[in-house]
């Protein structure tokens, strides 16, 4: 069983891409260079899945998600606050303050 979130998730993509989006279903992996960029293309691939769900004329069409991964696993800034991480949202007040100043 893959578990996306919690202290026991599955790796989905690679630990050396810090930001990357993957396609259930068809299990791609789309390396991006910030979150921000993760975000536009998760948001922009689900308006789509979404889409051809509504228009889809089977039951058997398959659901596809768009999931912004974090170093390989499945991100929310509050998954990885609760696991003592930092979510790398730029503007995270708490994250923030322990990042070394560049």
């Amino acid at each position: 069983m893959t578990s996306l979130f919690g202290p026991d998730r599955t790796r989905l993509g690679y630990e050396e891409q810090e930001w990357s989006v993957w396609v259930s279903g068809m299990d791609n992996i789309h390396d991006k260079a910030t979150l921000t960029e993760a975000l536009e293309l998760a948001s922009e691939l689900n308006a789509c899945f979404a889409q051809l769900r509504l228009n889809s004329t089977s039951e058997y069409d398959p659901v596809m998600y768009a999931v912004v991964l974090h170093h390989g696993y499945a991100w929310t800034a509050d998954t990885e606050h609760a696991l003592g991480l930092d979510c790398g949202v730029p503007a995270c007040e708490p994250c923030s303050k322990n990042r070394s100043a560049v």
